[in-house]
């Protein structure tokens, strides 16, 4: 006979595909031909932009470009030229379950580029860069309490947890657009890199409404008369979304892609307009009550039990570390003009995790020449990760470059930032059905048990014996600081 449990379910997001994938970037470019014909190069540059991101049936595909900039000196040897270009590129993932339906947030970072020289006309640019994706999938999460209608002799052991759950998945586009006084510039003028970095700083519930705000910071270098100038500024934006119907206000992590920008340096100002995509994943914790066991007074009980793999804690990990890179240049050092920077993927070892960095450091030497070098090392953070925790992400970023000159010994004190995304997870059991069967012949059975108890687990001794906790309780004068264990008990 089936016992009619109460389905309980409310509608949330569910993780079905995540990965990461490193994309290899290969692209020759020809110097076209009002450009001057290249002798060295002196430093390059690349910005990523994410193009789109479609999740298609068992796949979600991630198109992406990349603004390469190389400044070099011609072959006349006189001044420095840039010459840039855009490549795209795309990563494929494999998602099982995938369909039009669902919902993919995207990552990138660039982990490297370089440029070589295959002739005074033609370049090698290799890139790599970093792309992960995690695909979620609306649907109800489903799990059942006591029936409705009370049945003779049945019992059934409650049990509660904490659970989080992803209640709201999407994005947006925001557009920023600014200027940046500069000093009056004379002749030609020459932007060599302009990288921008998105922050979100906070975020409010206003009824459905959620407020996302955060800054972007915007610096620029560009070369004005032979001398390298640098300029920057810091803009703050908001973005509203709306929130499903919950009682409180979620935590929410924040994922910046950009995905277009036009810089344009005249008239003594650098003006700029910015596009981005701000993907957000808000999160809350649930308290659920559900049936963790269940039997019928002398009858077979058959129960359904569903083991579901669910998130009961989660924290961002937020670290930070400083690292000295050494270099000794071929050339002596006058001046060191600008720095640019990247990590590599972080890998966790134990409670250790490490960055790979590299320093591309262009200066002026000591013969008068424009020249580059790079300085590579790595940062290693200890990180305090309980045994039953997991990393699930990792996000590492430059915050500021330093340098020092000492004869021809360079050093660059890196400072390094890291978020990490660490959950606690846990297999829990669901009943999910239940039905008895009531013997044909009743025997006649003693109405009392003599017992004695290995463990203080009432519950299993009454399961056992077809009793009742209660009574058991009653009979045997145990409360809850009473230890029934190696006790004998009537039952």
């Amino acid at each position: 006979m089936d016992i009619s449990l109460q389905r309980r379910f409310f509608s949330s997001f569910k993780t079905i595909g995540s990965a990461k994938k490193v994309c290899d970037i290969n692209s020759d470019v020809v110097v076209p031909d009002t450009k001057e014909d290249i002798l060295r190069v002196v430093l390059t540059n690349a910005d990523y932009m994410i193009r789109s991101k479609d999740v298609e049936s068992g796949r979600v595909l991630v198109r992406g470009e990349l603004k390469v900039s190389i400044l070099y000196v011609p072959e006349s040897g006189e001044g420095l030229c840039t010459l840039t270009t855009d490549i795209p590129f795309e990563c494929e993932f494999e998602v099982e379950s995938a369909d039009s339906g669902c919902t993919a947030i995207a990552e990138m970072n660039l982990i490297s580029v370089d440029t070589r020289i295959l002739n005074p006309r033609k370049v090698m640019i290799n890139a790599q860069v970093s792309v992960s994706q995690k695909c979620y999938c609306n649907t109800d999460f489903t799990w059942y309490t006591d029936p409705l209608d009370s049945i003779k002799n049945a019992f059934f052991k409650k049990n509660d947890t904490d659970i989080r759950f992803v209640n709201l998945v999407t994005e947006k586009t925001i557009s920023i657009e600014d200027e940046i006084p500069v000093r009056d510039l004379d002749g030609e003028v020459q932007l060599i890199s302009t990288p921008v970095s998105f922050f979100t700083d906070s975020a409010d519930a206003v009824g459905s409404k959620f407020i996302v705000k955060g800054h972007a910071e915007v610096t620029a270098t560009y070369l004005a008369e032979g001398k390298f100038e640098n300029c920057g500024t810091t803009i703050s934006f908001s973005q509203i979304f709306e929130l499903p119907e919950r009682d409180i206000l979620p935590d929410y992590e924040a994922f910046i892609l950009p995905t277009g920008n036009f810089f344009e340096l005249s008239d003594g100002k650098l003006s700029f307009e910015i596009h981005a995509v701000i993907q957000i994943v808000c999160t809350e914790t649930k308290k659920l009550e559900y049936i963790e066991d269940g039997y019928v007074c002398g009858a077979e009980t058959l129960l359904g039990k569903e083991e579901k793999d669910v998130c009961v804690s989660e924290r961002i990990m937020h670290l930070s570390e400083t690292v000295q890179l050494s270099r000794s240049a071929e050339y002596g050092i006058e001046i060191i003009h600008c720095l640019s920077g990247v990590t590599g993927m972080p890998k966790v070892s134990g409670e250790e995790i490490s960055v790979p960095i590299a320093v591309e450091i262009v200066y002026t030497s000591t013969d008068d020449q424009i020249r580059s070098f790079n300085a590579d090392g790595s940062a290693k953070i200890s990180a305090e990760i309980a045994e039953n925790e997991t990393i699930e992400g990792i996000y590492a970023s430059i915050t500021s470059l330093k340098p020092s000159i000492s004869g021809m010994d360079v050093t660059v004190d890196a400072s390094i930032n890291i978020e990490a995304h660490v959950q606690v997870r846990s297999k829990v059991q669901f009943v999910c059905s239940a039905e008895y069967n009531e013997p044909d012949d009743r025997k006649a059975m003693p109405s009392i048990y003599m017992c004695r108890s290995e463990e203080s687990d009432i519950w299993g001794i009454a399961k056992k014996y077809s009793s009742n906790v209660d009574m058991i309780k009653k009979i045997n004068e145990i409360d809850h600081t009473t230890d029934t264990s190696n006790r004998l008990l009537v039952i």
